[in-house]
C-alpha cells in the first residue's frame, strides 16, 4: 500500500478509488445476500436455520462493536482492514462449494455454518473500515465520499440483484447458484485487490484511549441515553422478529423465485434511496426525537401486509412501504444517539448501541423462530407490529436530553441479510 501526503490531488485520488470499491462491493453482495435465505430452504433448512441466518449479521456486527477499542488502536489497522475483508470475501466461495456437494448429509447445516463464519470477519472489516475514513479523507471530504460511495453501492445492487435472480431461474438446480457464488467471489476479491491502492493520509487516525470498564459507567449516567437503549432494544427485537418468518411466507407459501426475490430486494433499495433525501430535508426543518417516532410508526406497514396473506404481487408494497420508512429510521437513529450523548463518549456510545441493537435483534430473529413453532407465521407478523409499536412509543417516552450538540454526518448503514 502506497503512502501519500493529505493533499486535495491524494483526497481526489482516494475519492476514486472509494467509488470503484464501492461499486465492485455492491456489486458482489447483491449477487450473494439476497439469494441466501431461498437457497437454504431450497437445501432443506428448517425455521431454526433461518433465524440464525437472519440473527447472523446483528451478532457479529455487535460482537464487532464489543471489540472496537481494540480494533481501532491497531497500528496497521490498513493491513488489519485489508485480510478481515479477503477473508470474508474468499468466504463466498464455500458456499458455491457446499451447493455442488448438496448430495452429501446435512447441507442446509453447513450452508448455515458457511454463512455464520462469512458474517464475522466481514463485520469486522466494515468496523476497521469505518475508522479508516478518518485516514483517508479529511472532514470536509469524508460525508461526500460516503453517500457516493453507497449511492453507487445501491445503484449497481439493483442492477445486479435482477440480473442474478434472473440467472438463477435460468438455470434450474444448484448449479446458477454456483455460477453467480462464483461471480460474487471474483467481484469481491477484485474489492479487496482495490482496496490495496488507497494512499493513506489525511486526519491522524482516532484511537480513542477508553474501555469498556472507563465508558460505561458515564454512558449510564448520561441523560437520555439509558431510555435510548430500551427503546432501541424493544424495536430492534421487533425489527427482526419479520424477517424468517417473511422469508419462509415468501418461499413456502407463495412459493417465490429467485427473481421474486431479486424484485423485492430491488424495489427495497430503490424507494430507501428516494427517500433518503426527503428525510434529510426534514430532519433539517424538525427535530429528530420528534421525527424518529413517525419513520418507527411506518416500519408496522411492513409487517401490516404481511398479516393481509398478501400474493406474490402484493408483498412488493411491503418492500416499498420498508424502503420508505426504513431509510428515515436509519438516518434518525444515527443521529439521534449523536445528540443524547456528548462528543466525547459518543465513539463508545455508537459502540454500546450496537452490541445492544445487535444482541436484541438477534433475539428477535430467534424468536421468531419459536412463535412459528408454537404458532403460525402470523403469530411472527403480529409480533412484529406489536413490538414495533411499542419501540415507537418508547422512543416518544425517551425524550430526556441535553442541550444540542454538533451532529457527524451519518455513515451508511447495511445489512447482508434480511429485509424491513
Amino acid at each position: 500500500m502506497v503512502s501519500s501526503g493529505s493533499d486535495e490531488s491524494g483526497e481526489r485520488y482516494n475519492f476514486k478509488i472509494n467509488t470503484l470499491n464501492g461499486l465492485l462491493k455492491g456489486a458482489g453482495g447483491q449477487l450473494v445476500n439476497p439469494f441466501l435465505g431461498i437457497n437454504a430452504i431450497r437445501l432443506g433448512a428448517p425455521n431454526i436455520y433461518l433465524g440464525v441466518i437472519s440473527a447472523i449479521p446483528f451478532i457479529a456486527g455487535g460482537f464487532a462493536a464489543l471489540l472496537s477499542p481494540w480494533l481501532v488502536r491497531q497500528r496497521q489497522l490498513m493491513r488489519t482492514t485489508f485480510w478481515l475483508f479477503l477473508t470474508a470475501r474468499l468466504s463466498i466461495a464455500a458456499f458455491a462449494v457446499i451447493d455442488h456437494l448438496s448430495h452429501l448429509q446435512h447441507p442446509a447445516l453447513w450452508f448455515m455454518a458457511a454463512i455464520v463464519w462469512s458474517n464475522i470477519p466481514g463485520a469486522l472489516a466494515t468496523l476497521s473500515w469505518q475508522s479508516m475514513t478518518t485516514k483517508l479523507f479529511t472532514g470536509s471530504m469524508r460525508s461526500t465520499a460516503v453517500m457516493w460511495r453507497q449511492w453507487g453501492m445501491s445503484g449497481i445492487g439493483v442492477v445486479a440483484v435482477l440480473a442474478g435472480g434472473w440467472a438463477i431461474d435460468k438455470d434450474p438446480g444448484t448449479h446458477g447458484y454456483i455460477v453467480v457464488y462464483c461471480i460474487g467471489t471474483a467481484l469481491g476479491l477484485a474489492e479487496v485487490v482495490v482496496y490495496r491502492f488507497f494512499r493513506p493520509g489525511g486526519e491522524p487516525l482516532d484511537r480513542p484511549e477508553a474501555t469498556w470498564r472507563s465508558a460505561l459507567p458515564l454512558l449510564v449516567q448520561t441523560p437520555g441515553f439509558p431510555r435510548f437503549i430500551i427503546a432501541s432494544v424493544v424495536f430492534y427485537f421487533g425489527w427482526l422478529i419479520l424477517w424468517p418468518a417473511s422469508v419462509r411466507y415468501q418461499v413456502s407459501v407463495d412459493h417465490a423465485s429467485n427473481g421474486w426475490i431479486a424484485i423485492y430486494t430491488a424495489t427495497n433499495a430503490v424507494f430507501t434511496l428516494v427517500a433518503l433525501p426527503a428525510w434529510r430535508r426534514l430532519s433539517l426543518r424538525h427535530e429528530t426525537v420528534h421525527l424518529l417516532p413517525w419513520a418507527s410508526v411506518l416500519m408496522c406497514l411492513t409487517p401490516s401486509v404481511y398479516l393481509l396473506h398478501p400474493s406474490l404481487l402484493a408483498i412488493v408494497l411491503a418492500n416499498v412501504t420498508g424502503g420508505l420508512a426504513g431509510a428515515g429510521f436509519n438516518l434518525l437513529i444515527y443521529v439521534r444517539l449523536m445528540e443524547v450523548v456528548p462528543p466525547d463518549l459518543r465513539t463508545m456510545a455508537v459502540g454500546a448501541n450496537t452490541v445492544a441493537t445487535g444482541l436484541s435483534g438477534g433475539l428477535g430473529a430467534l424468536g421468531a423462530v419459536l412463535l412459528i413453532h408454537w404458532g403460525t407465521l402470523f403469530a411472527a407478523f403480529a409480533a412484529a407490529v406489536v413490538l414495533r409499536l411499542v419501540g415507537s412509543g418508547l422512543f416518544v417516552w425517551a425524550v430526556d436530553r441535553p442541550p444540542p450538540l454538533p451532529i457527524d454526518p451519518p455513515r451508511s448503514q447495511t445489512t447482508t441479510f434480511g429485509g424491513a
